[in-house]
């Protein structure tokens, strides 16, 4: 199993190419979104469910991944993806789900997913670089002048596509999504590549995608006007009433030449794409102080399941395990 960022010490191999560590992309994001003490840098405004995942089956040949092969709890944190608590729900911007599976209440496998259809960039300078951008379009226009904030933040768009052109894949998913209708209602992909491992040996890459049972549905812009900066939690704890709500884990494979080691480029949808199994969420979680102090890590994988060779994933590692130093101090 993989490291988790609560063990991770910051070593060399969190220093980027350009010479930027761990700490300095920290510092980088706390200036763009200046945090609460004890909030995560991003993501920091969310809530902690219970859910219980049952696997289909389908995915069974592949991979000895305990997680994929039986029914299991877990946790699920949906968030705001800002690092700001106080951000508005009400405006476009990346929503964040992350699922812990738990064997004997302790975390086993994470999946760590966001609204982008891929990652920022393939490098963490493009993604520092772009969520200084996004930070500026926050502070400068909130949901009452959105064309300000448009405008404030359009030198910076510029600039991140010129420094960093593999990012247009990125903002062009980003610019054509509006907020969500409801956390239920969002599609949240894992965006990275990782490895299934079976019992021979045999290695297959995927990536993985959370799809909500309820459709893709986004916010109507006049309905928007009536609900609260922080509608998200409150609409999900009001529909978790009436029963629970579910995501289909959906695994697609990559062929030969498809990257896996660029989290900025998308693979093909006419891929595989195959229902690893149902995820029902039930009930705002009882031990929610716990979970959330604690570190929904992509790298904390299940044996069964590898990382692939993207190094973005090592450096979130990193960034997290300083992340969690600052916000859990004293």
């Amino acid at each position: 199993m993989s490291q988790s960022p609560q063990d991770a010490s910051v070593t060399d191999s969190s220093v980027t190419a350009d010479g930027m560590t761990a700490a300095q992309a920290v510092d980088r994001i706390e200036a763009a979104a200046p945090p609460r003490p004890h909030d995560r840098r991003l993501h920091a405004r969310g809530a902690v469910y219970d859910a219980h995942f049952v696997p289909s089956g389908q995915v069974a040949k592949w991979t000895t991944a305990v997680p994929l092969l039986a029914e299991s709890e877990a946790v699920v944190r949906f968030s705001n993806g800002s690092g700001r608590f106080d951000a508005d729900d009400r405006v476009r911007g990346v929503r964040g789900m992350a699922v812990k599976f738990l064997d004997a209440d302790k975390g086993v496998w994470d999946l760590v997913a966001a609204t982008f259809r891929v990652f920022p960039s393939h490098n963490p300078e493009g993604f520092i670089d772009l969520v200084e951008a996004l930070g500026k379009a926050g502070t400068e226009g909130g949901f009452a002048d959105r064309a300000k904030g448009k405008l404030a933040a359009a030198g910076k768009f510029a600039t991140v596509l010129a420094q960093h052109p593999e990012s247009r894949g990125a903002l062009k998913s980003f610019a054509g999504q509006q907020a969500p209708a409801s956390f239920a209602t969002a599609r949240y992909d894992g965006l990275h590549a990782f490895v299934l491992v079976d019992e021979s040996g045999e290695r297959r890459p995927f990536r993985y995608r959370l799809v909500p049972q309820l459709g893709e549905v986004e916010l109507d812009s006049a309905y928007a006007e009536t609900l609260a900066p922080d509608f998200l939690i409150g609409d999900l704890d009001s529909r978790l009433k009436t029963g629970p709500l579910s995501f289909t884990l959906v695994l697609q494979f990559a062929e030969p030449d498809d990257p896996t080691h660029d989290p900025s480029q998308a693979w093909p949808e006419h891929r595989p794409l195959i229902p690893a199994g149902q995820l029902h969420v039930t009930a705002r979680s009882a031990r929610e102080d716990h979970w959330q102090q604690q570190v929904f890590d992509p790298t904390r994988l299940a044996p069964g399941v590898d990382p692939s060779d993207d190094t973005m994933l090592s450096f979130r590692r990193h960034a997290y395990s300083v992340s969690a130093e600052r916000r859990l101090a004293p």
